[in-house]
């Protein structure tokens, strides 16, 4: 990833409990250029989509507005995107040492094998809590106190992620200003 990482990307991966080879960097440059200025990686983890009888490598990627699967390689490309407001249902398969994680909805279902099972568990969780506060109906607009405190925690988060070294002065200050923006 080059410079202009955005920062809730770099909070991600600092999160995940599995080393990211070069191809998983890739995918998330791609992911990066996909995303709108407004979503937010929420959650990754590393697994293999599985498609049939067939399994492919790759990101599974957690927004506040859809669940990604991206795999980038040398030869070809993938990308399955489902939008939250079809997701019905997440569930978390454990193995021995690894899970499968399988959302479901309507209109797709997306099955992720060999994924670290915390890594797991922590997009399992963060979706169930996007899934009940919409069943609760907390989808309604937020306030402008409420976007305000958004911001202002968003601007903390950034700021430890400077502070620790993860976020140059110029990575930072390019989120601030499109925070602020």
């Amino acid at each position: 990833m080059n410079n202009e990482t955005r920062a809730d990307i770099l909070s991600a991966v600092h999160q995940v409990n599995v080393k990211l080879s070069r191809a998983d960097w890739r995918a998330l440059a791609v992911l990066q250029d996909d995303l709108d200025s407004v979503e937010t990686v929420l959650r990754l983890a590393w697994g293999y989509l599985q498609t049939g009888s067939f399994q492919q490598s790759g990101i599974l990627v957690l927004t506040d507005r859809r669940v990604i699967f991206i795999h980038s390689g040398v030869i070809q490309s993938r990308q399955i995107s489902v939008p939250l407001d079809t997701v019905t249902a997440v569930s978390v398969s454990e193995g021995l040492l690894q899970s499968t994680i399988k959302t479901t909805g309507p209109q797709s279902n997306v099955v992720v094998n060999r994924v670290n099972k915390s890594d797991a568990e922590d997009i399992a969780r963060e979706l169930r809590t996007i899934l009940a506060n919409r069943a609760h109906g907390a989808t309604q607009a937020p306030t402008a106190r409420d976007q305000i405190g958004n911001v202002a925690d968003e601007l903390e988060r950034l700021a430890s992620l400077r502070d620790r070294g993860i976020l140059t002065d110029v990575e930072f200050a390019a989120q601030k200003a499109r925070l602020l923006a």
